[in-house]
């Protein structure tokens, strides 16, 4: 799950599937005027009808200049600098770009598995349905708009980059949390507890920094003469004084590669990076504004790399450049940071009450040399 969860799509066209993948051919929703909308909201480049929209279509995240991809000119900055805010844009758009992201994921899943290059499972073909059957994914749906209701005072403060981010995360956090309640042969996700506990955070314990109430617990630096049981139990003590037994199924599958995995996927930079370090950490506490609340903080921080690869189908890029290969950069600044922290009711309901994703990359014998900041580029992308 944790993989596969992390993995960006790269979308392709593909028409309706073949039946016998889980789901009738004829159940498809296409959403082909759903789609088109996006695009041309965003700006996206004609596509054939059927055809999934790339993320670009979503929210570009460019990567830096290079001889064979497009240059800002001069007066670009000027006219991106005079035009209107981008907080204009409406919860129905993003709520579009959203689910045409998940819809087109799911085809092309869909039909590796129809042409036998995908191995299948119950739990994929369950996940695949959820966006698949138009009846599912609109009351996925309704549950999104429901969370920009209730948080729209908060999530009108956030640049459009986080706010897709943060609808989005909210989307995958709540499709895990109700697998729970479902009978077993309609689980989406093969997700396994000990004593409430997520097996996937008693793999992670050791390998991440986890901050709770205060408290650092980090493997890395503690005692030498400490063994990796005592360091767990240490961990877990600390958080079992802390969160509900209710919440504690969700929160610690939250402070897990399970929730790096949903924020690597509902964030936009689609870089690939080779080298350098990556730090993970975690951070528990109660809510200060809501009595039996908490709040998990998660971030991943990949810096000092000297390679990256993006998907071309994730920016905007010239037709004659097809240079998918490795991309020098300066290991010195290279920097890919992605963080959102998540509130938890007493009653269970969780919320994404802030979602950031920090890109600076400086490319290596670019003819116009420049950092990217995602959430800048994916303003000027939407205006």
């Amino acid at each position: 799950k944790n993989s596969e969860a992390a993995m960006q799509p790269r979308p392709t066209t593909i028409g309706v599937p073949a039946a016998g993948a889980g789901v009738r051919a004829e159940e498809i929703d296409s959403e082909d005027g759903e789609e088109a909308g996006v695009a041309r909201l965003l700006g996206e480049y004609p596509r054939e009808v059927g055809e999934a929209p790339g993320p670009s279509a979503v929210l570009a995240a460019p990567t830096p200049s290079a001889e064979r991809r497009r240059r800002r000119r001069p007066d670009d900055a000027a006219a991106a600098a005079s035009s209107p805010a981008p907080a204009a844009l409406s919860e129905t758009a993003l709520l579009d770009a959203v689910f045409a992201r998940l819809l087109a994921a799911a085809k092309e899943e869909h039909a590796a598995v129809a042409r036998e290059r995908l191995r299948d499972s119950r739990a994929k073909r369950n996940r695949r349905e959820t966006y698949l059957v138009a009846q599912t994914r609109s009351k996925w749906r309704t549950r999104s708009r429901r969370f920009l209701q209730r948080r729209r005072d908060l999530l009108s403060t956030l640049p459009p980059a986080a706010r897709y981010g943060a609808i989005f995360l909210q989307h995958l956090l709540e499709v895990d949390a109700s697998d729970a309640l479902l009978p077993e042969h309609s689980r989406r996700f093969e997700d396994s507890f000990t004593e409430s506990v997520s097996d996937q955070f008693l793999l992670d314990a050791t390998r991440g920094r986890y901050e709770v109430e205060g408290e650092v617990f980090h493997f890395a630096e503690s005692a030498a003469d400490e063994p990796e049981s005592a360091f767990l139990e240490r961990l877990l003590m600390a958080l079992r004084r802390l969160v509900p037994a209710a919440l504690l199924p969700c929160v610690s599958m939250a402070m897990s590669q399970s929730g790096l995995a949903a924020l690597e996927r509902a964030s936009l930079c689609a870089a690939a990076v080779s080298g350098g370090r990556q730090d993970v950490s975690y951070a528990l506490c109660e809510d200060p504004e809501q009595p039996g609340g908490l709040l998990v903080t998660m971030q991943v921080h990949r810096h000092g790399f000297r390679e990256y690869v993006v998907d071309s189908m994730a920016v905007l890029v010239d037709d004659d450049d097809d240079d998918d290969g490795p991309r020098p950069c300066d290991s010195a600044t290279s920097s890919v940071r992605k963080a959102a922290t998540l509130c938890y009711a007493a009653a269970g309901v969780v919320d994404v009450v802030a979602f950031e994703e920090d890109t600076d990359m400086l490319e290596e014998h670019a003819v116009s040399s420049s950092r990217v900041r995602t959430s800048a580029a994916a303003e000027q992308a939407l205006n």
